[in-house]
């Protein structure tokens, strides 16, 4: 009885659980989807219930299941690139879907200027990157990644140091001050792109011409770089996202220096050659003996470290995206780093049907430590070059290796004794947030308000040990320590219309007014004497004896008005109207407004009536003209400084007061950059073939310079005045075609700009000099009227003299008196007199060549099949020139340090050598002044980037209970062609804009391999 009892409860708990299973297989669906332009599958589309955050993906295979639950009445089906579609639940079991493509390179939306446009009605020149193109690359800053990927956007990296984000130049440079374009990060005006993670980088638009930048008036005229961080979706089921990466680094190429044996015989060469006695530590046989190659000692492996953490998903009211990220390299040269701690939090909400409201916050903390690698008295990688190659890195009693047993060995320390005991750091901290909100008024018109701050906080410290064992002696030790704050506060308030009348005309337009202020406080002490060098005592209060002591505040602030109007009839004729008033602190009254109107207009060809191609789907040509403003100059100049410290004499007595430290400028004003555009855009192939035409021309006016100064004005500072013209002119191309073979895909991309920069005037015909290099205080560029800012400048020179009969009868010299006094000798170098008086002197110093490049080119492949994904980046340039001034001092015999190899094939008599100098103690000559001696071509291609990837099967997913899965291998800077010989081809700026492509051995770009991992929960 009890067992029949429990038989029957048993058997109705099976028919239970079996009715639960059938009324759960009828309560879902299953379907598929697919491409309509081919009819293949689609994998990874979303497939979600409407007004739910329920939601599933397609396999590989396009195939989906989905639950259902009462109530639920359409299935929203959305992919990236593809128009969304929403199908009716109507009792089916299945449902077949074919999404047309929506995103084609002229139909993506792209964000501008205080709202969005699609690409095929823009009539000014941006250029997109979407975020996909660069996460997941081994590199601090996004800027690094943004390099060659869209034409006439230059990044240019002066070295290779962890954190180093190079400088970004839009259609090249565009003033002798700074050049840097306008950063905006989700609405906030923020700088630079140092601070944000790449992984949370949603898509950058750069806004290359006026047309385009005008809306940003004042600081427009060196282009505009927009980032859009990464958002949640309404109606999104909740994603986990994990990215993480691992790594090594390794120095692509060491320069060959001599080896101990022959450097010491060519150091005794040298003394013979003179006719002096040899020093007797050449003589001595431990100074032969090689012991140390110092690069390969002081290049070791380095590594960095990523992992990213997202979580989005939204509801049908809001929708978030929070995201976590680390970032951690150890560079190639011991105690360089760069470690980055970043958090991202965005939302987006919807209250009623008129109001939406939205915010962003990203807090970063960064820590770093920049190298001296451009010193030519102790620069690290300059005294690894040079130090002695029979000198160890460690002494037998465990001290360091030093070069102070003679003077002959350079006064140089030991590269690695002060990599190792280098204890400095630099901690940022940022906050970058920003509220919006936007209500609709009316239908199509719609009031906005966005309200940000960027808040700063800096400290960097550095210590400085006793230094008593190497030549360079240092006899105290001293603490530096640096704090600044800063906040800005951005206020923008704006209405926007859209509307179309008649079904062809359809107007955009968009009016505001925003203001920003910056607060800045900056202080610094220093103390030295600290009794005990420990870690742990290394604290300003332990030191004995203040050094000094300072700190500023400034306060500056910008208040604009702005509007553009965008108007569009029959979708074949677009005008665009932009003007900007802008109002600064900096200038003086008279001064302070600067007014920026653009004007652009666009012709869609392709949508005439009498156009008809069987092979072109789109073409659009633009034309444009704007005028731009630049006030990234020193705060205040229309004012006199008044400093402390000044002494005065009264009645024999020296008395301490102010005195006046700079004249003022009272007419100081904006630089204006005016530019003229004409594009063509066009699609064509079924839209396969993308191609995007840009030439421009831009001049820069009322450039601010600081003029020549003569003794008479004293120690005083002089202001900037506005008394320059710079004309920058190009042509800009950019291809892309993509296209699906069956399962395998793959898209091509190439860009490439060709761009002249000419300084049209300065004061008066003068020149503007730059830094001079390193011991022998060389001067190598100069900025003249009619020629590229920073030409390098110099002699020009006819090989090298032969026999004494060659000097008596070179006419170079016929009237110069070395000749006659044996002060030029046969291996000496043979100079042109260039403005024929029969003597080298300073006048016959002229332009030896431009460091800016012809043309910078990018070219992009990208490859799937099935899970296999491929990536290939080029990155070059062509038609430019690189001054080697290490090889300056490299191949220089009459410094005390070692040479580089190529010394070996020297002139020793008639006939050996026509290119590098005899050995000498001596100067007489300058054999190595600056010339064209070291002016070397600085072509390169660069296979910058090769990602390999593999995504597993969601079939294999679904069992281990994760979503998307994909493993990558990326490498970075993974070879080079060139002819260059230096340590690397890509060099930036080592003075401001005025010197450029200077090899000071720089801290080089290392190649690296990482290894990394995407899964999505």
């Amino acid at each position: 009885m009890k067992l029949n009892f429990l038989l029957k409860r048993l058997l109705a708990f099976v028919v239970g659980i079996a009715l639960v299973q059938v009324a759960i297989a009828q309560s879902s669906v299953t379907g598929k989807v697919t491409d309509q332009s081919n009819g293949s599958p689609l994998p990874n589309v979303n497939v979600t219930i409407k007004g739910t955050t329920r939601g599933t993906i397609t396999n590989d295979n396009g195939i989906f299941t989905i639950a259902l639950q009462p109530g639920d009445a359409t299935l929203v089906i959305s992919s990236t690139g593809f128009t969304s579609t929403e199908i009716a639940i109507d009792g089916r079991s299945s449902y077949d879907v074919a999404l047309s493509v929506s995103s084609t390179k002229l139909n993506e939306v792209v964000v501008v200027g205080y709202g969005t446009q699609s690409r095929r009605d823009l009539t000014g020149a941006v250029a997109s990157v979407k975020g996909d193109a660069i996460q997941n690359l081994p590199v601090s800053s996004a800027s690094q990644a943004l390099q060659g990927r869209a034409a006439g956007v230059n990044v240019v990296r002066n070295g290779g140091s962890p954190g180093n984000a190079g400088n970004i130049r839009i259609r090249g440079t565009g003033t002798i001050n700074n050049a840097d374009p306008l950063v905006v990060i989700d609405g906030i005006p923020a700088g630079d792109l140092n601070s944000v993670n790449p992984n949370d980088i949603a898509s950058i638009e750069i806004l290359k011409d006026a047309s385009a930048s005008a809306i940003y008036g004042t600081r427009a005229a060196n282009g505009v770089v927009i980032v859009t961080t990464k958002r949640g979706s309404f109606e999104q089921p909740m994603r986990l996202n994990v990215n993480a990466y691992t790594g090594m680094s390794n120095a692509i190429k060491t320069l060959d220096m001599l080896d101990a044996p022959t450097l010491a015989e060519l150091k005794r060469e040298r003394f013979t050659n003179d006719g002096l006695t040899i020093n007797p530590v050449w003589n001595d046989p431990s100074n032969a003996t090689q012991r140390t190659n110092w690069q390969d000692e002081l290049f070791k492996t380095g590594t960095v470290n990523n992992i990213d953490v997202a979580l989005s998903g939204g509801s049908s009211k809001s929708s978030y995206m929070l995201s976590a990220g680390m970032y951690d390299e150890k560079g190639i040269i011991t105690n360089s780093f760069f470690k980055r701690y970043s958090m991202r939090l965005n939302s987006d909400h919807r209250i009623g049907k008129r109001l939406k409201i939205g915010q962003s916050i990203q807090l970063t903390r960064s820590n770093d430590n920049s190298l001296n690698t451009l010193s030519a008295q102790d620069g690290l990688i300059w005294s690894a070059i040079r130090f002695m190659p029979f000198i160890p890195v460690k002494n037998d009693d465990g001290s360091w290796g030093s070069s102070k047993a003679s003077n002959e060995f350079g006064d140089i320390n030991n590269p690695l004794f002060t990599a190792n005991t280098i204890d400095a750091d630099n901690v940022n901290t940022r906050l970058l947030a920003n509220i919006n909100a936007e209500y609709e008024i009316l239908k199509g018109l719609k009031f906005k308000v966005n309200l940000g701050v960027d808040g700063n906080h800096y400290t960097g410290r550095n210590f400085n040990i006793i230094i008593s064992d190497q030549t360079r002696a240092r006899n105290n030790n001293s603490l530096d320590r640096s704090f600044s704050e800063s906040y800005s506060l951005l206020g923008e308030y704006f209405l926007s219309y859209s509307n179309v009348f008649g079904g062809k005309h359809k107007v955009d337009a968009v009016a505001g007014y925003t203001a920003q202020t910056f607060d800045g406080d900056v202080f610094s002490a220093a103390k030295r004497d600290f009794l005990n060098e420990d870690p742990n005592q290394r604290f300003l209060d332990v030191g004995q004896t203040l050094q000094g002591i300072g700190g500023n505040r400034y306060y500056d602030a910008l208040q604009s008005v702005f509007g553009r109007v965008n108007y569009d009839y029959d979708q074949r004729y677009l005008f665009t109207a932009t003007f900007r008033a802008d109002g600064s602190s900096k200038f003086a009254e008279g001064n302070k407004w600067g007014y920026f109107p653009a004007f652009s207009a666009g012709w869609r060809i392709s949508n005439e009536k009498f156009f008809k191609s069987s092979f072109i789907d789109e073409l659009k040509l633009t034309a444009g003209w704007g005028q731009l403003g630049n006030q990234n100059v020193n705060r205040l100049q229309y004012l006199a400084l008044i400093g402390g410290g000044g002494r005065y004499s009264f009645n024999n007595n020296t008395v301490v007061g102010n005195t006046q430290t700079r004249l003022p400028n009272p007419n100081i004003a904006w630089e204006t950059a005016e530019m003229s555009n004409i594009g063509l855009s066009a699609e064509l192939f079924n839209r396969r073939l993308a191609v995007n035409l840009n030439y421009f021309d831009k001049k820069t006016r009322d450039m601010l310079l600081s003029p020549p100064t003569i003794g008479t004005v004293g120690t005083l500072s002089i202001p900037d005045q506005n008394v320059g013209v710079l004309k920058n002119s190009g042509f800009e191309m950019d291809l892309s075609y993509n296209n699906k073979v069956g399962e395998f895909s793959y898209r091509l991309g190439a860009n490439a700009a060709f761009i002249k920069n000419k300084v049209i005037e300065l004061f008066d015909g003068n020149f503007i000099g730059s830094r001079t290099y390193g011991r022998p205080n060389e001067e190598i560029s100069r900025t003249y009227e009619g020629s590229p800012i920073g030409i390098f400048y110099g002699w020009k020179t006819d090989g090298l003299y032969q026999t004494t009969d060659d000097i008596n009868k070179d006419p170079n010299i016929s009237n110069d008196p070395r000749r006659t006094s044996g002060l030029i000798e046969p291996g000496d170098v043979r100079f042109v007199d260039a403005n024929g008086d029969g003597l080298i002197d300073d006048r016959d110093r002229v332009n030896l060549g431009s460091p800016h490049p012809k043309v910078v080119y990018g070219f992009n492949a990208d490859f799937n099949y099935k899970g296999f994904d491929l990536g290939l980046f080029f990155l070059g340039n062509a038609g430019v020139k690189i001054f080697n001034a290490d090889r300056m001092q490299g191949i220089d015999p009459t410094y005390s340090f070692n040479m580089y190899e190529e010394v070996k094939d020297r002139w020793t008599g008639p006939g050996t050598s026509n290119s590098i100098p005899r050995m000498t103690t001596r100067r007489n000559n300058r054999n190595y002044r600056t010339s064209d001696m070291f002016i070397e071509k600085g072509d390169f291609l660069r296979l910058k980037n090769i990602s390999i990837g593999y995504t597993l099967a969601e079939s294999l997913t679904n069992k281990m209970g994760i979503g998307k899965t994909r493993f990558y291998i990326t490498g970075q800077n993974v070879l080079t062609f060139t002819g260059y010989s230096g340590l690397d081809p890509e060099l930036g700026y080592t003075d401001g804009n005025r010197q450029i492509n200077v090899d000071y051995a720089q801290y080089p770009q290392s190649r690296s391999w990482t290894f990394g991992l995407n899964v999505t929960f």
